[in-house]
């Protein structure tokens, strides 16, 4: 079951986007069901933040503070959040956060890997792209193996790196049995 095929074939998986930008292309997820998270995540936030305002004097407040605290952050983060990987000539950009605020980690002179692993309950396979620098994989994103396929060329596309079939007996630096 080979990994890597050769084609020049740059098209992206259902459920990604791509927009052209002056000096690259921004991918990203589609996020259709976004707007349901929201409204979910908004109204039990509200009906937990109720139940914390008449819980106040009693020893029981905690749990439905924190209830209230997740739910809300949840329902603002599918609102106003924003996640891109940014591609050019031999770089990746990943950011994410909201507007200015948020965190961006920076890949140059890399390669792709893409890992199989089986998950530790049913054996299920499962497959991530690593970009490798200098020896050290970073966690880009976790797929189908035919999704990552076509994103791993679509993105070696873009930024000229090569892509790596996976080595047997290989544990990336964050993958934590």
């Amino acid at each position: 079951m080979p990994l890597k095929r050769e084609s020049g074939q740059s098209d992206l998986p259902p459920g990604w986007r791509s927009d052209a930008v002056a000096d690259g292309v921004d991918l990203r997820v589609v996020s259709s069901g976004r707007k349901y998270v929201v409204a979910v995540a908004g109204i039990l936030g509200v009906l937990t933040g109720l139940r914390t305002i008449v819980q106040w004097n009693s020893a029981a407040v905690r749990p439905w503070l924190i209830h209230t605290v997740i739910l809300s952050a949840v329902a603002l983060w599918c609102a106003v959040g924003n996640e891109v990987w940014h591609l050019e000539r031999n770089c990746i950009v990943h950011r994410s956060g909201v507007g200015r605020w948020g965190f961006s980690r920076r890949y140059q002179n890399a390669s792709l890997d893409i890992i199989r692993r089986f998950s530790t309950n049913w054996g299920i396979p499962y497959y991530r792209l690593y970009a490798v620098v200098n020896g050290k994989s970073s966690f880009l994103v976790e797929r189908s193996e035919q999704e990552l396929l076509q994103l791993a060329k679509f993105i070696s596309h873009h930024t000229g790196w090569q892509i790596r079939t996976p080595t047997p007996n290989y544990i990336p630096d964050d993958f934590i049995q």
